[in-house]
């Protein structure tokens, strides 16, 4: 039986989360699903584009700068009537009235929008949620607040969890190399993965702060903060001015992130204002690590609090400094919840699991 095609839409040459979310949706069908084939359209060059390339997925080279753009429209027509399409599977916001606008050109096709941040949309974009076919959330908030704020209608907004590449995580990972860059060795690491776009950032600023208040007490901690962007030399700076810029180290953007999270002795992801998610909270779980993290947007659905990690305030020092005296006090407790986390992700986040979810969700939209 020849698969239903599904084309896997992202106009964006970074290197992200939804990037890298949309990468692994589409390996994930195409490994596991035996009724659905993903087409990723994305820029050539693109790290979607390249990467699905790679990964022997089909991809059409596609740019699209706003909602609507002439040459965006024309080319997804072209692809959509190549390639046979009948589900547009939308993973960024600006594509969702190019997506839709496919429904005047294609009596059959279905419009799946995917939503990752909680963010508010104009009033204008809040018709996106109505005319699509479904619209995916990343977690049960995002979900609530898109129908509370936005009025999407309930029935056609369902929550997809991100899958989880366990595969990725369970190679073996040699960081002998950064311990030995950074001098690491018998050190207890506390450290963090994200963007940085501001001082605050995504809580990086508060974790600078808790360093200046422990150190003297804990002389042998150390912090590694992996990211990049427009605060990295704002955090750098704030870091020399509260005296810590010698024990926290600011790695850059890094490609194999289990390397630097093989490192940590707690994990940390701050966000202190919107998080969809927070996908790399379950790739420290899974490696073990105890999380701390804030009890933001869709971060609480990512651990149990006090058996997977501790969800604290955002923007809370005392609290951090608190969740970290705690686990470096107990080993017997940092140890039990690295475990608890490990099975967790690994029962509840499955690639399997996912394609499960996503096909059971096409199949209603599609009446199959």
């Amino acid at each position: 039986m020849e698969k239903i095609k599904v084309l896997h839409l992202f106009s964006s040459y970074t290197i992200g989360g939804a990037e890298k979310q949309t990468l692994l949706t589409a390996v994930s069908l195409k490994e596991l699903s035996r009724k659905f084939e993903p087409v990723v359209a994305a820029p050539e060059k693109s790290f979607l584009y390249e990467e699905a390339k790679k990964k022997g997925i089909c991809t059409e080279a596609f740019i699209c700068r706003g909602s609507f753009t002439p040459s965006g429209i024309i080319r997804l027509i072209k692809i959509i009537k190549k390639d046979k399409i009948s589900i547009l599977h939308v993973h960024q916001g600006k594509l969702y009235w190019t997506a839709l606008l496919m429904k005047l050109f294609f009596s059959n096709i279905k419009v799946v929008l995917h939503r990752r941040q909680d963010t508010r949309h104009k009033w204008y974009a809040k018709w996106h949620y109505k005319l699509a076919d479904k619209t995916l959330t990343v977690s049960k908030v995002v979900r609530n607040n898109l129908i509370k704020y936005e009025n999407a209608p309930e029935q056609k907004v369902n929550v997809l969890y991100n899958a989880f590449d366990a595969e990725k995580f369970e190679k073996e990972v040699d960081c002998s190399d950064v311990i030995k860059e950074y001098n690491l060795e018998n050190k207890f690491v506390i450290g963090t993965v994200s963007n940085i776009v501001s001082l605050e950032g995504k809580g990086q600023q508060y974790l600078i702060e808790a360093f200046a208040k422990l150190r003297r007490q804990y002389p042998d901690i150390r912090c590694v903060i992996v990211g990049d962007g427009a605060g990295k030399k704002l955090q750098q700076e704030y870091a020399k001015q509260h005296n810590v810029d010698d024990i926290v180290y600011f790695v850059g953007y890094q490609s194999n992130i289990p390397k630097y999270l093989k490192t940590m002795n707690i994990f940390c992801l701050l966000s202190c204002d919107t998080e969809g998610f927070g996908n790399v909270n379950l790739e420290a779980e899974f490696l073990k690590i105890p999380v701390i993290t804030t009890n933001i947007g869709g971060i609480p659905e990512t651990i149990i609090d006090g058996k997977t990690g501790l969800l604290i305030e955002p923007r809370n020092t005392d609290m951090l400094i608190e969740a970290i005296k705690k686990i470096m006090s107990d080993k017997q407790f940092a140890k039990d919840i690295g475990v608890a986390g490990h099975n967790f992700v690994k029962e509840t986040f499955t690639k399997q699991k996912f394609v499960e979810n996503l096909t059971e969700i096409y199949e209603s939209i599609l009446n199959v």
